[in-house]
């Protein structure tokens, strides 16, 4: 039998990347803010771009490193809580570049290349949940593209909290809330038995701002 690959080196290589990314997310907002104090736009749109590809290439390398794994066998819970934790290392890693995420969701200059970030890291996602839980698709307890939408939401609230926390306490908080998160998916994502999917919430339709 194959012996699984020792992924140590790719995670450390992993972390050098999104230190580096965030050290040059934080600076390239620093200047932005500088420049458009000067009524310069462009410095701000390049910062929420760095900041979007960032996230990007951080998402692309994750999905590779766990449907890697998983098609070795080593899917199941177990290893998809392992590629939630480390998403939300990947968030915490970029942490000074969190605030600039409030500014890249209201930049209409990136709103082509944000709605892409979002299509793309669901996509991937999706597909990560499909290859982890291959031999469960039945029992989870909702569809992988709903499941994908519902784990991008949450970490963006989470990203959101981060973006807001001013001390030691306040990401101790959102720390505590992502193991909370953490917990309810490790208790509800399967079900014993195999389910019918549950039927969307009938809502009334909300006028958009666009």
């Amino acid at each position: 039998m194959t012996e699984p690959k020792d992924d140590s080196f790719g995670r450390r290589a992993a972390r050098r990347v999104l230190d580096t990314a965030s050290s040059l997310v934080s600076r390239a907002r620093s200047q932005a803010q500088a420049m458009a104090d000067l009524g310069e736009a462009r410095p701000a749109v390049a910062a929420d771009l760095l900041l979007l590809e960032s996230q990007h290439a951080g998402f692309v390398q994750l999905h590779r490193r766990f449907t890697e794994r998983a098609q070795r066998g080593e899917g199941g819970l177990e290893n998809a809580l392992e590629a939630l934790d480390a998403m939300w290392e990947m968030i915490r890693r970029l942490r000074s570049g969190a605030p600039a995420m409030l500014h890249t969701l209201s930049n209409e200059a990136v709103r082509d290349r944000r709605a892409r970030f979002y299509a793309d890291s669901t996509s991937l996602l999706e597909d990560a949940i499909r290859v982890l839980f291959a031999t469960h698709l039945g029992q989870l307890a909702v569809p992988p593209d709903r499941m994908a939408v519902l784990v991008r939401v949450a970490l963006e609230g989470l990203v959101v909290e981060l973006a807001q926390a001013r001390n030691a306490d306040d990401v101790a908080t959102v720390d505590q809330a992502y193991a909370d998160f953490r917990e309810l998916f490790r208790r509800f994502v399967l079900h014993a038995d195999e389910a019918p999917a549950p039927p969307a919430v009938p809502l009334e339709p909300i006028a958009l701002p666009w």
